[in-house]
This record gives structure tokens, C-alpha cells and sequence, in this order.
């Protein structure tokens, strides 16, 4: 667990509020039933792998609509990000560089409470997509963005965005 989650946790038990119940909140009642409906057809109708693509479709189509506007660097790329993501209320991203790759930290997406922990392994394609799509439009064509931990019990994911 990282120190962000464990500062939710420790959150969550100090307000006396329950993990269940912030993670009922990550995502608006009035999509549970949708998203669950569309859950069970997907993995009723396709393999995980396959599930896995057509989120990361879903992704690229989301970010080709919500496009990021042209940034100089990349603290202003993450800015721009953030601002898409706060306007849906889809979490934040941090974006971390080294000397190999780039890591793309995805915090706080409903996709673990609308889909479930065990579907993370196909929705966490969702944001693969959308970030795939993002840097691409940036520029980093001959960049791929691959996924380096699932989401976990509270929407948090890490991705790389690595030679391809």
C-alpha cells in the first residue's frame, strides 16, 4: 500500500467512517446499476484480454474527445490532466520521471467501485487508453503506456510510459 492509500485509510477510520462506505462514494448511485448491467454482458460476452482492449478503445476515444491542451512541460502536461480529470470527478494523476521511464500515478478513479477489484484486471485498460492517447496527441509517438499495477480497492493505478 502506498503512503497515499494508507493516508486514506487512516482518514477513513479517524472520521469513523467505514472502507466500504468511501468506496460506495467513489462512484454516483445513480450509475451502480448501469455499470453493473454492462459488467456482467462484458465479461459474459468477451475474455478478460479481450475486455482488457476494448477499455483501452474506450480510453483513447474518451481522450480523443476531452483532447489536453498543448503544454511545455510536463508538470503543466499533469496540470492539464488533472484539470480534465477534477471537471468528472475521475481522481488526479502525478507524473514522475527517471532516467528509464515515466510513471503515471492515477489516483482515486471510480472504476474499482463501479467494476470491482476483481474486474481491475480488464478496466484499468480504460485509463491505459485515455493516457496512451494523451501522450501520443503530445507527441511521444514511439511511447507505449503499459500498466504496472491494477487499480486497487481505491481506484489508484500505475502505469509506465516506456519505449515501445
Amino acid at each position: 500500500m502506498d503512503a497515499k492509500n494508507a493516508e486514506l485509510n487512516a482518514a477513513v477510520a479517524g472520521n469513523g467512517m467505514s472502507e466500504a462506505y468511501v468506496h460506495f462514494l467513489q462512484c454516483s448511485r445513480q450509475w451502480r446499476g448501469f455499470l453493473d448491467a454492462m459488467k456482467q454482458e462484458f465479461t459474459a460476452a468477451l475474455p478478460p484480454q479481450e475486455l482488457r482492449r476494448l477499455m483501452v478503445r474506450v480510453g483513447r476515444r474518451f481522450a480523443q474527445s476531452h483532447p489536453l491542451q498543448a503544454r511545455e512541460t510536463l508538470p503543466q502536461l499533469e496540470q492539464e490532466m488533472n484539470r480534465i480529470w477534477s471537471e468528472r470527478d475521475w481522481g488526479t494523476v502525478e507524473i514522475a520521471q527517471s532516467d528509464r521511464e515515466l510513471t503515471i500515478n492515477h489516483q482515486f478513479s471510480p472504476l474499482s467501485a463501479a467494476f470491482g477489484a476483481p474486474d481491475a484486471e480488464w478496466s484499468t485498460g480504460y485509463l491505459q487508453g485515455v493516457y496512451q492517447q494523451w501522450f501520443d496527441t503530445a507527441g511521444a509517438t514511439g511511447l507505449k503506456v503499459e500498466t504496472a499495477k491494477q487499480s486497487d480497492q481505491w481506484g489508484s493505478a500505475r502505469f509506465r510510459l516506456v519505449a515501445a
